[in-house]
């Protein structure tokens, strides 16, 4: 179990959440990486930019369950300004001071195995039949792994 923070690629937003690890799922991109956060209240200028694509993992404190994401989410929509569970990136900060000196939230950010795993994972779901499959490349900028799409042609016949 643990709580995530993803920040959204096309705007200032974050999103705070939890996810229990398996050893099926054994890593937190599982969340997301195959259906976003569509089903998810989200701020209208990304309401159709939330999937794996468009978001980077910031934070994932591995310690934290799902009664302290409670907590924080009361604690926090009294003092800022949210969506669902979406807040200003300015309040950044102030959310990791609750995190860490309120809840003890001990920062364990995901290896690229961890991330690789799901990747693999969510291309095999993909229809082979389809003709073309969105594929993930990792990019490593300053420590953080982004997701960057492209596109492979499947259909070997044109």
């Amino acid at each position: 179990m643990g709580i995530y923070i993803v920040k959204s690629l096309h705007s200032e937003s974050i999103k705070i959440g939890h996810f229990k690890t398996t050893n099926v799922k054994p890593s937190v991109y599982y969340r997301y990486i195959n259906r976003g956060f569509y089903s998810c209240i989200c701020p209208i200028e990304i309401k159709n930019k939330v999937s794996f694509k468009d978001l980077q993992l910031l934070y994932w404190f591995h310690n934290l369950d799902k009664s302290i994401e409670s907590k924080l989410h009361r604690q926090l929509k009294l003092l800022f300004q949210h969506c669902g569970e979406w807040y200003k990136y300015d309040n950044i900060n102030n959310i990791l001071q609750f995190i860490y000196n309120d809840y003890h939230g001990i920062l364990n950010m995901p290896t690229i195995q961890e991330y690789n795993h799901p990747v693999k994972w969510c291309n095999e779901l993909q229809p082979i039949h389809k003709k073309y499959c969105l594929k993930f490349q990792h990019i490593i900028v300053n420590s953080q792994i982004t997701p960057t799409p492209f596109i492979e042609n499947l259909d070997t016949t044109s």
